[in-house]
């Protein structure tokens, strides 16, 4: 008789447990998130790389359509350990627009050059069909679609 007596506390005991792990969980996700939210609020941009992406892109971004496909073009391939870095920076600062490698894409009509180092910017874009229109500084680069 013990044992059927036993059983349902030993369950009980099990459950609550289980909940109460369960609910330190959740109070401590909140309490991370309410800690990222106050640091966000108090430093927005620790190491400046959202604001220095922002003013490096914004004269071309002004130049390109407010949105739709734009080509990208970079000296630095996907295959080096920065390539993907610079390809993800670069689309951040010009979103909405959906930035495509123009290798991938050549129908784009516009596209932007973002360059790590100085260089005939004008024959890298004439070897992926687009003509430069302003060399923007800062190795930023507009191209437009070559006429055939």
């Amino acid at each position: 008789m013990s044992r059927k007596t036993t059983l349902p506390a030993a369950g009980a005991r099990a459950l609550v447990g289980v909940l109460a792990v369960a609910a330190l969980a959740v109070l401590a996700s909140l309490n991370s998130y309410q800690g990222t939210v106050e640091d966000r609020r108090r430093l927005p941009d620790r190491y400046g790389v959202e604001s220095s992406l922002e003013q490096r892109f914004a004269s071309v971004s002004v130049r390109l359509p407010a949105s739709g496909a734009v080509g990208y073009l970079s000296d630095v391939p996907f295959s080096d350990p920065a390539g993907t870095p610079a390809f993800l920076a670069a689309q951040y600062a010009l979103a909405p627009r959906l930035l495509v490698p123009v290798d991938t894409h050549g129908a784009a009509e516009w596209a932007v050059g973002n360059f790590s180092r100085p260089s005939d910017f004008a024959a890298a874009g004439a070897r992926a069909g687009y003509t430069m229109t302003a060399q923007m500084g800062n190795g930023v680069v507009l191209y437009r679609k070559a006429k055939p």
